[in-house]
């Protein structure tokens, strides 16, 4: 699994890692999905476009792809256990991704809840290089 939980005092906090800045899209949306339920319970049957554009740098580029992916599970009821990044790519803007978050929508009978997750946060909020690799720490408020 390459995310863990990391020690945080009142809230949810993640470290990270992956080979390409797509994948560390990726591996921070399921952290984010895992602490809401069992990720293997949620079914691909749906798929949700999810995009950022003009996002100033990559940590921006992390808070509102997850804040995106978060607000289709708000407002549509919506659980994702797949994702994927079909594009990335630096502009005069900044930062632009579109990809695809993939799952169901939310069944008491099949999905354990672990917890609630209320919004996205800035605090602590990190993407950098680290030996080669790409590594992001958030924080989720609870």
């Amino acid at each position: 699994m390459p995310w863990e939980e990391i020690e945080h005092t009142a809230d949810a906090a993640f470290r990270v890692w992956a080979d390409s800045l797509e994948e560390l899209l990726v591996e921070a949306a399921k952290a984010l999905f895992d602490l809401i339920t069992d990720l293997d319970a949620v079914e691909p049957r749906e798929e949700v476009r999810i995009e950022v554009t003009e996002a100033e740098d990559e940590v921006e580029l992390l808070h509102d792809w997850l804040e995106e992916i978060h607000f289709q599970h708000e407002v549509n009821g919506l659980l994702f256990s797949e994702f994927e990044v079909d594009e990335l790519e630096r502009t005069d803007d900044g930062w632009r991704a579109v990809g695809t978050a993939r799952g169901e929508p939310y069944d008491p009978d099949r999905h354990p809840f672990h917890t609630e997750v209320k919004a996205i946060t800035y605090h602590n909020m990190r993407v950098e290089r680290e030996d080669g690799r790409w590594v992001a720490e958030y924080v989720v408020d609870l």
